[in-house]
């Protein structure tokens, strides 16, 4: 026989039902508490106390549950979609030219730190570039509320 490459799978998770080793907590610790939780009213349904039915569900609810955010997605899937719904995109970095900070560097507009301008007579195209910038957003931003954007 010809010796073949072996690529170990120690590495992988072990998967049983579908759901990973590390997941199998969280779905036995959600079977507990749906077991436990309709024991003090003693209802029955069936002749099967409610207990069992609860139990079941939570764990066919939690298994399949796991095998939806696991299978056919990218890792850490699961983490990023709660991130986004709960946090806002405004949190993050801003756009140099947004509306958020002046972009107003000092090395760029050729200015001193103590507000006054280089001795050259002629105007920079860097600050020109700006103030034709902060023009056009300032128009953008009317037009903008204007038409209700």
């Amino acid at each position: 026989m010809r010796a073949r490459p072996v690529r170990p799978n120690i590495y992988l998770p072990v998967v049983r039902f579908g759901v990973a080793d590390s997941d199998w907590f969280s779905v036995l610790l959600i079977s507990c508490i749906c077991y436990l939780a309709p024991v003090p009213f003693g209802i029955t349904l069936l002749y099967i106390p409610l207990q069992m039915w609860t139990w079941l569900l939570a764990t066919a609810g939690a298994i399949a549950f796991f095998n939806y955010i696991r299978i056919g997605r990218k890792p850490y899937w699961l983490q990023h979609q709660l991130k986004a719904l709960f946090s806002n995109h405004r949190q993050y970095r801003f756009i140099p030219n947004s509306r958020k900070s002046k972009f107003d560097r000092l090395w760029i507009t050729d200015q001193q730190e103590d507000g006054r301008s280089p001795p050259k007579p002629s105007v920079t195209i860097n600050s020109l570039l700006l103030q034709h910038n902060n023009s056009v957003r300032e128009a953008w931003e009317e037009n903008g509320t204007a038409l209700g954007l």
